[in-house]
């Protein structure tokens, strides 16, 4: 597969040979752009909420529901 790709790159003529080696740039850094992104992403996400941060969330949101349904597991009421 490879062998043939490179015989068909030979036979193309000059113009044609620099168009297809910056379509090959021109991919290479898009996909950089792409990959740094990603990486980027995966990164910032886990260190995006501190623990005290979710804490205040979790009880920001069982503090509006009524005592019934603010605990975790289903079916248990709060003992507040």
């Amino acid at each position: 597969m490879r062998g043939e790709h490179i015989f068909e790159y030979q036979k193309l003529n000059s113009k044609d040979q620099k168009t297809y080696r910056r379509w090959l740039w021109v991919n290479a850094v898009v996909m950089a752009i792409l990959l740094t992104g990603l990486i980027a992403i995966a990164i910032k996400v886990p260190g995006d909420q501190s623990g005290a941060t979710a804490q205040q969330a979790t009880m920001r949101t069982q503090t509006k529901l009524p005592p019934e349904r603010a605990s975790v597991l289903p079916g248990r009421v709060d003992p507040r």
